[in-house]
């Protein structure tokens, strides 16, 4: 099974870099070509240990990142839907760092995240064929059912955890909660004066 793999991997990796240390760490007892030679040896052997290691990393999606491609990209989505072919074409990364980043479809995604993602994959490939082609309604219909499937709002706002104004590092903590801290200056999170303000001094 996997865990067991893993173990072999870890058990290869401790004896490779037990071998290296021990090639490196008694330069005395041997000498010339035969010691250059033996480091090598160690060296390789490290290098090959470590290969499976990589290979078999899982690169799980967790839900943080999965919320963060939502709000980041997802909003850019939504907001394409109602624009230019080209304007859909000059952001048509946003697309596919929404879908790589909110669907575990690789090697060791889930059967219904990979089914979700190939879906969105056809879509976007439709919308940009649309837009290349000058069709908005056949691009911004193929973005409306993608929205309709990944059930996409726009999360960048006032109030959302990434808004790119707010004066934090985005997504933590979330907004709601440091606008319950600052109460009435809440507004200096965006801005330095409380534009809402009838009294507040304009913006120069």
């Amino acid at each position: 099974g996997r865990s067991s793999s893993t173990e072999r991997h870890t058990t290869a990796l401790a004896m490779a870099a037990s071998l290296l240390a021990v090639a490196f760490a008694l330069p005395g007892t041997q000498t010339g070509r035969s010691a250059v030679l033996t480091r090598r040896g160690a060296v390789g052997a490290f290098v090959a240990a470590a290969a499976p290691v990589a290979v078999s990393a899982d690169g799980a999606n967790s839900k943080a990142t999965v919320d963060k491609a939502r709000a980041i990209y997802g909003s850019r989505v939504v907001r394409l839907a109602s624009a230019s072919p080209e304007a859909i074409i000059e952001d048509q990364n946003a697309i596919t760092l929404f879908i790589s980043g909110a669907y575990r479809a690789g090697p060791n995604g889930n059967t219904q995240d990979k089914a979700i993602s190939k879906q969105l994959l056809a879509l976007k490939k439709t919308a940009l064929d649309g837009a290349k082609s000058g069709d908005a309604a056949k691009a911004q219909g193929a973005l409306k059912e993608m929205i309709a499937i990944a059930k996409l709002t726009e999360q960048d706002g006032y109030d959302g955890n990434y808004n790119p104004k707010q004066r934090r590092n985005p997504g933590a903590p979330p907004t709601e909660a440091i606008v319950a801290q600052m109460g009435s200056e809440a507004y200096a999170l965006y801005d330095r004066y409380d534009a809402r303000s009838a009294g507040a001094p304009q913006k120069k």
